[in-house]
């Protein structure tokens, strides 16, 4: 223990330096002053564990220099030193909070008994400070380890200004996907919101294996950082930065220990992010606004599915989905009830294919089955429902091969065909094809007379202009659909080849 005198008397600080060796070696004073200036000074530089002082001092009494201490929040123990008794002063002392009176002279056995007290304090604050720390608080709580204790309540209380029977509210941004490559992004711009520089917030927490990001406001100053705040201060930073998906949410918790329920709840208000577009906060009180509508399942389109499966057209089953996503996307339909019917559409095609030939892989079908039925995202709709037709070889569904180019640039034309609405690269086809991209870009620019950037375009082109005009999705919902991440750039991209807006084109010919 770090133990420091101020005691005006040289032949009383050296009885005083006996003494504390006496009691044990490890007690010897490690400074010492003759008034309460040097004192001050010394005891602000090295803050020690325990201070022994006179009350008495000159320049600076004893009293007046702890008070100092206290408003520079330097919280050492104290035992004062008094050179009689005296009530007045005795008070004075108590009201600071001191640690150890007594009245000289000190006797070796009273000041060993309060030493190894303080010691012990010293100790058990020690523990308190590692263990109660508001990070190691949150995550008891998200861990249902807080239990009822009171005594809980009360050191939060005391140390942070909050309990944990206090309400709060959580923050969360998912990355899926994209988790590892975005969430330092994602941390930083946190960090530099209001809400996390407030002293009523935690730090930024991690959940690697949710894929997720949050924040635990708390304390009465959570109240003012409401959903608007993180609708239109927050949200709107992070989806400019963030590339992939993300997906916020914000859920109140009436009591800080009740997390590990509040988080059970965010756990399925993720689903909920089929019914909103990118950018929007997703909270209690929308979804339960909501009019859902019970869902009828669209036979008319599956019998649509079932002819394109029997003409082997692999490009009108590929229509047939996006006429299913369009008619999911029209009203406001649950989770739940959207992904059954993505799933009985997929078993319906799934049957029809198995008159003609076995699958592959039960298990690979079933895995895109289950990645429907866990979909956050309609990216994540959407990959699953292509694994789904790569697995049921759709390939045997493609035009007859255009004889007039070589089989090289006659397979890369297939390819783009196939995957131009998937934001398929020169780089990737090339890889594929295990060729260069100098050498691919040169044969196809050279025998199919465009080049492939040209080529990738004209496809999303008409695929843009046939959702237009055939569906009611809005400009977002299309812009993923043919392989671009962002509306505005698709719209820039359409009117470059068209000579008006994409919303223009859809009113001209409506």
């Amino acid at each position: 223990m770090k133990i420091m005198t101020v005691v005006k008397d040289a032949s009383d600080r050296e009885a005083l330096e006996k003494m504390l060796k006496r009691i044990g070696p490890e007690y010897g004073s490690a400074g010492a002053a003759a008034n309460g200036a040097e004192g001050f000074d010394l005891i602000k530089n090295e803050v020690p564990d325990l201070i022994i002082a006179d009350i008495s001092l000159p320049r600076v009494d004893g009293l007046l220099m702890v008070k100092k201490l206290r408003s520079k929040n330097i919280r050492s123990k104290v035992i004062m030193l008094a050179e009689k008794e005296d009530f007045r002063q005795a008070k004075q002392a108590l009201d600071l909070g001191v640690d150890g009176y007594f009245v000289k002279p000190v006797k070796m056995a009273e000041l060993k008994k309060k030493i190894l007290q303080i010691e012990e304090h010293l100790d058990m604050e020690y523990v308190e400070e590692s263990v109660f720390t508001v990070e190691n608080i949150i995550l008891g709580c998200l861990n249902g380890q807080m239990g009822q204790d009171d005594s809980i309540d009360k050191i939060t209380k005391r140390r942070f200004g909050f309990n944990v029977h206090g309400p709060g509210a959580v923050f969360v941004v998912w990355l899926g996907d994209k988790y590892e490559e975005t969430k330092t992004e994602a941390k930083k711009l946190l960090e530099q919101t209001e809400a996390l520089r407030s002293s009523c917030t935690s730090r930024v927490f991690e959940v690697r294996t949710w894929k997720m990001l949050f924040v635990v406001l708390y304390g009465l100053e959570a109240e003012k950082y409401t959903d608007a705040y993180f609708q239109e201060e927050v949200v709107p930073k992070l989806c400019e930065a963030l590339r992939g998906p993300i997906v916020c949410i914000r859920a109140k918790a009436d009591r800080l220990i009740d997390l590990q329920a509040v988080f059970g709840r965010i756990y399925a208000m993720r689903d909920w992010n089929l019914l909103f577009d990118r950018g929007e906060l997703i909270c209690t009180e929308k979804i339960e606004g909501m009019e859902i509508m019970p869902l009828k399942y669209p036979v008319y389109i599956e019998d649509q599915l079932k002819n394109a499966m029997t003409a082997k057209n692999g490009e009108e089953i590929k229509q047939c989905y996006y006429r299913l996503y369009d008619y999911l996307r029209q009203e406001a339909y649950s989770p739940e009830d959207m992904k059954e019917c993505l799933i009985r559409f997929n078993i319906t095609l799934l049957n029809a294919y198995k008159i003609r030939q076995e699958i592959q892989s039960e298990v690979g079908v079933q895995r895109c089955m289950q990645m429907i039925s866990t979909a956050v995202t309609w990216g994540q709709v959407r990959t699953a429902i292509e694994r789904f037709l790569q697995m049921l070889s759709f390939d045997t569904f493609d035009e007859e091969p255009d004889t007039s180019l070589s089989p090289l640039v006659c397979k890369a034309v297939q390819m783009v065909r196939k995957y131009y609405d998937q934001g398929i690269t020169l780089e990737e086809i090339a890889e594929r094809l295990f060729v260069s991209e100098e050498y691919l870009s040169t044969q196809f620019k050279k025998e199919t007379g465009s080049g492939f950037t040209e080529t990738v375009r004209k496809y999303r082109i008409n695929r843009i202009k046939g959702l237009l005009l055939g569906t009611k999705l809005k400009l977002n919902q299309i812009a993923e659909l043919t392989g671009y991440t962002d509306s505005k750039y698709m719209s820039r991209v359409f009117k470059e080849e068209t000579g008006m807006l994409p919303t223009e084109f859809r009113q001209s010919v409506h």
